[in-house]
């Protein structure tokens, strides 16, 4: 497993911020779809909306094309819209470095079972050295 430091982190912030900036549109328009798709009173006939589904299922299928080299990178997305996780070792402790769409950099780490509500402030970048080469 790859960990990261925040230098290492922070040099892929302009690659997350593109990606993200052309991925969350889909994301929001496949939210809208699914609501449509998934409705209590939706049209019984599946023919009616089969348009829906197919788009749907092609924006999926765009964002795994786009989402999937940044896990092949050893990033954790967990969520679509643009959060991401990167595996990092605060002294002997594996912890996350996360990163949410909109943030100029990687400021905030969190232990691995607290996720986001967890986050706290990097107070010195150097408590985060990887330990795999890049």
């Amino acid at each position: 497993m790859r960990f990261f430091s925040v230098e290492e982190a922070n040099r892929l912030v302009p690659l997350l911020t593109d990606i993200f900036g052309r991925v969350r549109p889909w994301v929001d328009r496949v939210q809208k779809l699914a609501e449509v798709l998934e409705a209590p009173d939706a049209i019984p006939d599946p023919e009616a909306i089969r348009p829906q589904r197919e788009e749907r299922e092609a924006l999926l299928e765009r964002i795994r094309g786009e989402l999937g080299p940044l896990q092949e990178m050893g990033l954790e997305i967990k969520g679509a819209d643009g959060l991401v996780d990167f595996h990092a070792k605060r002294g002997e402790s594996p912890v996350y470095l996360c990163w949410r769409y909109g943030e100029d950099s990687v400021t905030h780490w969190h232990e691995l079972q607290t996720g986001f509500s967890g986050r706290r402030p990097i107070d010195s970048p150097d408590d985060f050295e990887p330990t795999y080469l890049s």
